[in-house]
């Protein structure tokens, strides 16, 4: 197993189940969902694992004490993303 960032991995997850229940979701196509990805990781610290029994232990402690950390930086990233989205220069200019 290569090493690998499990923060990704929670954060992608709680994405999908933000936007399952999210009225806001229809307005975020795939290049804003990647943007409110890096953002929020870049906000986060990172948790690598190299071995999966590594990963299995430090998925189950690690989801629950980090998912409100990882859903509040999420609900952030998504307010800029589509502030910046809508307030386009290039979209005034052209609209």
């Amino acid at each position: 197993m290569e090493v690998h960032n499990l923060m990704e991995d929670i954060v992608k997850n709680c994405l999908k189940e933000l936007m399952n229940h999210n009225n806001r979701a229809a307005e975020i196509d795939e290049k804003n969902q990647s943007d409110i990805l890096a953002i929020t990781l870049n906000k986060l610290p990172s948790k690598y694992v190299a071995t999966s029994q590594g990963e299995m232990l430090a998925k189950t402690q690690l989801r629950s004490q980090v998912e409100t950390d990882v859903y509040r930086e999420l609900s952030l990233a998504m307010d800029i993303v589509l502030k910046s989205s809508r307030n386009s220069v290039f979209d005034e200019k052209n609209g």
